[in-house]
């Protein structure tokens, strides 16, 4: 009897769920139980006429518009991408070489810093008439202002990354024979890579908004001219619709995005795992 007892107990953990399964389960269900409760009160909202149907259609008609649209909403996906790619790229190299300078020099550091404080709370919006007078209306307005935006999360994790590495790191590397470049390469950046990598991340949705913001008031295409062409046009379900794309194309940036710095840095998240 106990011998069929304990054949049975692997049988029934094989076949069954383990408590690490389900834990993974539910931390992948857990946060669709807000977009579920979201969709609930926007349907009731509308139904119950707290809000004019004409300014706020159901989900139904809105996931309606978003198949009818399908082709125009791709284009215009495609066209925010394409400023948001080439803005954050810009953002990223001057932000991680100007970053890594000014942490390792004092005197940088110091006279950069009023310079900072003025130019971070400047809003890229207020910023468009300039952009239009030096670039014109097109992609290289839009990704420069992109840029402006989102070299300011990356510049700034990078330089107190930069600051916060263990000179003991730095000693050793220099009693080693590294130098200069070498020195920074690979010491200084290896060091720093989980302050940039929070950086970047916080740059990517920024630079989304700012993207779809300057083609909303510049009209310069992509998915902020979508919404205002369909806002113009009293189309109210097309409108949501390009809003519930941009919302869902923020979401599976940043998704892509923490799933590779998880590949590169495993150990960020390894101790939340175990």
């Amino acid at each position: 009897m106990i011998r069929e007892i304990t054949q049975a107990e692997p049988e029934e953990q094989s076949g069954g769920t383990t408590p690490k399964s389900n834990r993974r389960r539910i931390e992948f269900l857990r946060p669709l139980g807000g977009v579920v409760v979201a969709l609930l009160l926007w349907e009731v909202i509308s139904i119950a006429g707290i809000v004019n149907k004409s300014a706020l259609p159901t989900p139904i008609a809105t996931s309606g518009a978003i198949v009818k649209h399908a082709g125009g909403l791709g284009s215009a996906v495609l066209g925010t991408l394409e400023a948001w790619a080439l803005g954050l790229f810009i953002a990223a190299i001057a932000g991680i070489a100007i970053g890594t300078m000014v942490g390792r020099s004092r005197i940088a550091d110091a006279a950069s810093e009023t310079l900072v404080r003025m130019m971070r709370p400047l809003p890229s919006l207020a910023l468009i008439p300039i952009a239009i007078l030096v670039a014109g209306l097109g992609l290289k307005m839009t990704s420069g202002l992109v840029s402006f935006a989102a070299f300011w999360p990356i510049f700034i994790n990078t330089r107190a990354g930069v600051h916060q590495v263990d000179n003991r790191f730095l000693e050793s590397a220099s009693a080693l024979g590294l130098r200069r470049f070498e020195l920074i390469r690979r010491v200084v950046i290896p060091a720093s890579l989980p302050m940039i990598a929070s950086g970047i991340q916080v740059a990517i949705s920024l630079a989304l908004v700012v993207t779809v913001s300057v083609e909303l008031v510049g009209g310069t295409g992509g998915l902020g001219e979508f919404v205002l062409a369909a806002q113009q046009g009293n189309a109210t379900s097309s409108m949501f619709a390009g809003v519930i794309v941009g919302g869902s194309l923020g979401w599976a940036l940043n998704a892509i995005y923490l799933g590779l710095v998880d590949r590169v840095m495993p150990w960020r998240t390894q101790g939340d795992r175990n």
